[in-house]
């Protein structure tokens, strides 16, 4: 059995501990110690990192009683080892835990819903509670959570007894009551079962920031960050915002209708641009009447364009249309369309002929195929429209 002392104190980053077992695993080694301060992998959070005897962790898994710390070389059994964790990525992890642990809390105690899942990315928090939010409840939640940050409250960890627990009101998603590790904040900010490292003082949390939520399954997810990633995440929006502010020459507050604006005028640009795109295409288009049929090859049109080339000259009441478009050095893009006629049949042989993909509806159909000579192609489009007089 391995002494836990991240259980205890979370704040324990340097120890000495005695190698009891090292098996290989997997072409790596398993090396189990007498205690230890790496917290293993488990309820949404990723193993600590760190090293053992300068050698680094690859991975911390727990397995019953003892924890196995992976490493890429052996130790010996029997010896005392020096161990480090990597202290930086520890704490943000136990701001994270512990500002997710608040936001959950007040979940509950404003709206009565559970946190029903939880995953802790390397900077970014998802959380999913088993009720709907809206956006104002979700303001609601965030502000509160922050009050509860500014409280400075201290943060508890216990084992209570079965008994104890049965006058206790606390979150768990664990059926167990033997052994039960119970995180308290505060008076009544929130009480949950946890195995994780938690700060000791909610002030340490610093900022609670949520980045999205949304409907998920029949409940809300969200996004969250907290502690040292929500203060480099709002340093990285200031340096954002300062240069749209540079770009615009607004102030802060006039950035997105500054934006919604340029917006519009580039999509007003935008928009005329493809009119004369199209208008451009259907001019150099060159069509070739082939019976009461059309056809037609060009240079880098773009699907849209060919569709509006088929529309307008489906105008002129031609039976089957058939478009084409060579964008790259054997591959080509291909329309077909008709007001009267099925042309599934004729998108297929294209497909079947020149190794294409594509299809579509009984009026219209479009592809690509491979296209080596296009004589041949016109060759062919040319019979195959005939067989349709």
């Amino acid at each position: 059995m391995t002494d836990k002392l991240y259980e205890r104190d979370s704040y324990c980053n340097k120890f000495n501990a005695v190698v009891c077992e090292c098996t290989p695993m997997d072409g790596k080694y398993g090396v189990v110690l007498d205690r230890t301060a790496f917290f293993p992998e488990g309820g949404g959070q990723a193993a600590d990192k760190g090293t053992i005897h300068g050698i680094p962790v690859v991975d911390v898994q727990r397995k019953g009683t003892v924890v196995i710390h992976v490493l890429e070389t052996e130790l010996p059994v029997g010896e005392e080892v020096s161990c480090e964790l990597d202290w930086g990525l520890r704490y943000s992890r136990m701001q994270g835990h512990t500002g997710e642990h608040i936001l959950s809390g007040v979940v509950n105690a404003l709206y009565g819903y559970d946190n029903v899942g939880f995953h802790m990315g390397d900077s970014v928090m998802i959380v999913d509670f088993n009720g709907r939010l809206s956006a104002e409840d979700v303001k609601k939640i965030e502000l509160a959570a922050n009050k509860a940050v500014y409280t400075n409250a201290d943060i508890v960890v216990s084992y209570p007894s079965v008994e104890e627990l049965e006058t206790m009101r606390f979150r768990s998603k664990i059926e167990l009551t033997e052994d039960l590790r119970i995180v308290s904040i505060g008076e009544n900010i929130d009480c949950c079962a946890c195995c994780a490292p938690h700060v000791a003082k909610t002030g340490e949390v610093g900022i609670i920031k949520v980045l999205d939520f949304y409907s998920y399954k029949q409940g809300t997810r969200i996004e969250m960050v907290a502690g040292i990633h929500a203060l480099t995440d709002y340093m990285d929006l200031n340096v954002r915002s300062k240069e749209l502010m540079k770009m615009l020459s607004v102030p802060r507050e006039g950035i997105v209708e500054a934006v919604r604006e340029k917006n519009t005028a580039y999509q007003n640009l935008y928009n005329d641009y493809q009119k004369n795109v199209r208008k451009l295409a259907l001019y150099e288009l060159a069509p070739v009447e082939i019976g009461a049929s059309v056809c037609a090859v060009a240079e880098g049109l773009a699907f849209d364009e060919l569709r509006y080339c088929a529309n307008q000259l489906m105008e002129r009441e031609y039976g089957v249309c058939m478009l084409f478009s060579r964008n790259s050095a054997d591959e080509y893009g291909y329309v077909v369309s008709s007001k009267c006629k099925d042309i599934r049949g004729l998108s297929g042989k294209l497909n079947e002929t020149f190794s294409g993909k594509g299809g579509g509806q009984a009026g219209y159909a479009q592809g690509k195929i491979k296209v080596s000579d296009e004589a041949r192609l016109k060759a062919f489009v040319e019979e195959l429209l005939q067989s349709e007089i």
